[in-house]
């Protein structure tokens, strides 16, 4: 039980650096944000959701006028034990099933370990896009710029 515990506030607090990591992406759009949601308005006027949730970990969905038009599916895994990521990313995988099968179409892991892209790409092949949650977090790498690129790209933000 207290392994779990530690687990939970292991994923919560690497989910917050993304929570983090998206609001100060995306200053410039948001219109309303809780610790749970932030809502921007893209530069074609509509509304863009990010939700943090569970499975998956952060949804984005743009909201239409008549529906609501699921776009990413982001799973975050925040510890940092090489010997259970496998484990890990078979959880990103099932979760970015049910996310396909719900009508997302883009399926990002962010992690907490240093990935070989190959391997992981073998692991989970629905992921689109894998990442460094270090990497993405310190504004000067080059990971950082692409994920910040193509988030900006699938809101509707500019960079």
């Amino acid at each position: 039980q207290l392994r779990g515990e530690e687990n939970t506030r292991i994923g919560q607090e690497a989910t917050r650096k993304v929570y983090d990591l998206f609001l100060s992406l995306s200053r410039r759009g948001v219109v309303e944000s809780t610790t749970r949601t932030i809502v921007l308005r893209n530069t074609s006027g509509r509304r863009v959701m990010l939700e943090f949730a569970s499975d998956p970990d952060i949804r984005i969905t743009e909201v239409l006028t008549n529906e609501v038009r699921p776009i990413v599916s982001i799973e975050v895994k925040g510890g940092a034990d090489q010997s259970n990521f496998h484990n890990r990313l078979g959880e990103a995988e099932k979760s970015h099933q049910k996310a396909k099968g719900k009508g997302f179409f883009q399926f990002w892991t962010i992690a907490r370990v240093d990935l070989d892209y190959a391997l992981v790409k073998h692991e989970s092949p629905t992921t689109t896009h894998f990442f460094s949650l270090e990497r993405i977090c310190n504004g000067r790498t080059d990971e950082h710029r692409r994920f910040r690129e193509l988030f900006c790209s699938v809101v509707g933000l500019r960079t």
